[in-house]
């Protein structure tokens, strides 16, 4: 009798060609891949699978009612949410999902949907059609099933089903959904989300590589010899020949059966060295490589697809479906769902596709179970703010204790305190290693010299520089800065052939890539270049310079300035970093860590004319940082509850509000995506769809977007009344058209 009951339908509208599948073929392939799973994760008991088993056989059933097929063959009826009628069922038939494993009826009601109170509100009034007799065949089978598996459950009763199908969608909601999730909200907990993570992300990926969505992840597995052949590979066509190339000692010291902790200079291998230790993994685990922007992300991303193939990686964050389209005009935009919710066998992301997990947010419960097992690389940790270090520590004490991932936390440099932080969020010594690349720490790059004046009073010392050396970068902590000196340089770097780059993080999208290729392109050919830029430089681009003119920063921002200068350590090379003096606007509104510049200004000039070793860096960061106590800091003390909070206010399984103010990832950013006023009539004429609008976005600080608002556009994008140029991107202009403080 369920034979001509369907779950898929869809005709091509061109050929007529009519693709179906029935509810039994569905819900048959949907079981194949829970036991594909199951084969995938055996540290997983059995009662969790039985109990998922009855869950996917439930999921889909409410697509029995005649109001499901109607709708799907076409016809104009009133739809009710199939998965309001599926939760029922399987309620009534294992009670035990009513409260003891209320996880995986949650996750029946919600394999669509975000679970909420609200959840079928608007189906309180509408028309339900159900066939008495198809119900009592969709039990049957049921049934049948769970005698395959030799599973005993009660038999459900005639009466029962006699009112299922007279309920109406009002007493579905009010008399099973309401009552099961009032009663459940109140008993919820920690331990109860990690049970509705495994329950809701087993349905949703047997559901979709049922449905032919996507397919589960393929084994793979790596080990050193295939990865330096593809480095080999990678370098001979980069035109670098080198023979007989071996790995590194600090690399070969990274293969590690723990978690690590590795401090390396820039340019020292960490890349190949945390897949090294990653490629201890078992077949079917996913490596998931942290990063701090969407630029290193990319770039990583192209390094690991080079070596692995695009098969096997997908790099995730806000733009990364844009970057995509780009690289590839047939990317299908279904699979971006796929690649964000760590499916890859590699994700490279940006730190924030991480952490939204524990703000229950996007397919989090996907994400969290890929997290299963994995080998998880962090890069740059001493990059983040308290309040994202926070987070960060919060994840990785999550992961590590409940889904057993294993960690490659790396960085240049890492403080004492930092080491601290990490090693109990690690669990302690014995859980971690401590690697440094030893070689490299004795080593030195650069002449290091202190001056006590500004950057904008030194501008004769750049001037000699841009005729005596080949490529200059001036990096300064303000766009204001960078614009204005930019515009100061400009003529004399265009006057002796050399080219003038700015670059900050307020140019669109479009030119912002332009930029990068064009930096890229500059580099690889050896051209003369003068490069103004902001703290974006510090992990953005693999540049190569030779002198660096920058204004004091905090000690570890000032290593990673330097690391942009004979990077690949030419002892022969006459490099430079010289440092100047602050200015008030970065104490007061970028680094306003109470004297972490002053401290930073003094260490430095105390080895003012002289070549400091990647070790003796180390040490300088910790004499700027011993008196600064991070956890102290209001900024992550709130980022230490935040999650909780969130967790907390929607009943920890329940889904966050994707426009929550409570759910950020890094603090501070308060920004909306904006398209300056002057591309308005231009967007409108082309007709340009949503994809390519975005090349025109950036990113503003709030105050600044409701100070020049303008109106949006019918696609729902935002724009401003803001100047904008190619080469100096987006300029604030205050009532006497001065340009007022820009900070990053």
């Amino acid at each position: 009798m369920l034979d001509h009951v369907l779950a898929k339908y869809k005709k091509d509208k061109n050929s007529g060609k009519v693709e179906s599948e029935t509810l039994v073929e569905h819900t048959e392939n949907v079981l194949r891949s829970l036991l594909k799973l199951q084969e995938r994760y055996p540290e997983l008991p059995e009662t969790f699978w039985e109990s998922a088993f009855i869950m996917c056989l439930f999921h889909d059933a409410g697509k029995i009612s005649d109001n499901f097929q109607r709708m799907l063959s076409g016809h104009k009826y009133e739809n009710v949410r199939h998965e309001l009628l599926s939760g029922a069922f399987c309620l009534y038939f294992c009670k035990s999902f009513l409260k003891q494993e209320s996880q995986f009826a949650a996750a029946i009601y919600s394999h669509h949907k975000h679970l909420n109170s609200e959840l079928f509100d608007n189906h309180q009034f509408k028309k339900l059609e159900l066939n008495y007799e198809l119900i009592k065949a969709w039990f049957e089978y049921v049934a049948f099933k769970l005698k395959e598996k030799d599973t005993i459950q009660a038999q459900i009763r005639e009466g029962t089903l006699q009112k299922l199908s007279v309920f109406n969608p009002d007493d579905y909601k009010s008399r099973v959904f309401q009552p099961f999730y009032d009663l459940n909200k109140q008993l919820w907990n920690e331990k109860s989300r990690l049970e509705y993570i495994n329950a809701k992300a087993v349905l949703n990926i047997s559901d979709w590589s049922a449905s032919g969505h996507f397919n589960l992840s393929k084994s793979f597995l790596f080990d050193e010899t295939l990865l330096l052949d593809a480095l080999q590979e990678k370098l001979e066509k980069e035109g670098k020949k080198i023979d007989k190339l071996s790995f590194r000692k600090f690399q070969l010291e990274s293969k590690k059966n723990s978690n690590v902790l590795a401090i390396a200079p820039t340019g020292s291998g960490k890349t190949e060295a945390s897949l090294i230790w990653a490629s201890q993994k078992n077949e079917y685990d996913k490596i998931i490589y942290c990063l701090p922007t969407r630029v290193t992300s990319n770039a990583i991303y192209k390094r690991l697809a080079g070596y692995f193939g695009n098969q096997n990686c997908s790099v995730v964050h806000s733009s990364a479906l844009l970057y995509q389209k780009e690289i590839d005009n047939n990317y299908d935009t279904r699979k971006y769902l796929r690649d964000r919710t760590f499916f890859s066998n590699i994700t490279v992301c940006t730190i924030d596709q991480l952490l939204t997990q524990g703000f229950n947010l996007g397919f989090w419960e996907i994400k969290s179970f890929h997290c299963r097992n994995a080998s998880i690389i962090i890069d740059e940790i001493h990059l983040y703010s308290p309040y994202t270090l926070a987070l960060i520590l919060q994840t990785i004490k999550f992961l590590r204790e409940k889904l057993n991932a294993r960690f490659f936390i790396m960085s240049a440099t890492m403080p004492s305190k930092l080491r601290s932080l990490l090693n109990e969020a690690l669990g302690g010594k014995s859980n971690y290693s401590l690697i440094q690349d030893a070689e490299l720490l004795q080593s030195s790059r650069n002449l290091f010299e202190i001056r006590k004046i500004t950057i904008q009073e030194n501008i004769h010392e750049i001037k000699i520089a841009l005729r005596n050396y080949l490529k200059v970068l001036v990096v300064v902590n303000t766009v204001d800065q960078a614009i204005e000196l930019y515009q100061q340089l400009k003529p004399m770097a265009e006057k002796i052939n050399k080219n003038c780059i700015c670059f900050h993080s307020r140019f669109i999208q479009k030119d912002r890539k332009n930029i990068e290729s064009q930096i890229s392109y500059i580099e690889d050919k050896g051209e003369p270049v003068l490069l103004i830029a902001t703290q974006v430089v510090e992990v953005s681009l693999d540049i190569d310079f030779d002198i660096l003119f920058t204004e004091n920063a905090p000690v570890d921002a000032i290593v990673q300035r330097a690391g942009r200068i004979n990077r690949i350590r030419n002892s022969k090379k006459d490099s430079k970093v010289i440092v100047h003096q602050h200015s008030k606007v970065s104490e007061e509104f970028v680094y306003t860590e109470t004297d972490i510049l002053d401290k930073t200004f003094r260490v430095l000039s105390e080895h003012h004319y002289s070549k400091i070793t990647e070790g003796e860096f180390l040490n300088l960061v910790d004499e700027v940082y011993k008196d600064i106590d991070v956890t102290q800091r209001l900024s992550f003390k709130d980022g230490w509850k935040a999650y909780y909070n969130v967790q907390s206010t929607y009943y920890f399984l329940g889904d966050c509000p994707s426009n929550s103010e409570e759910a950020m990832t890094r603090d501070g950013l308060d920004t909306v995506s904006v398209i300056p006023f002057q591309f308005y009539e231009e967007l409108q004429t082309k007709k340009l769809q949503k994809h390519e609008k975005v090349k025109f976005e950036l990113s503003i600080n709030r105050k600044r977007y409701m100070a020049a608002k303008a109106p949006s556009d019918s696609d729902g994008f935002k724009y401003v009344n803001y100047t904008y140029f190619n080469d100096v991107g987006l300029v604030f202009n205050n009532q006497n058209g001065n340009n007022s403080t820009i900070i990053i």
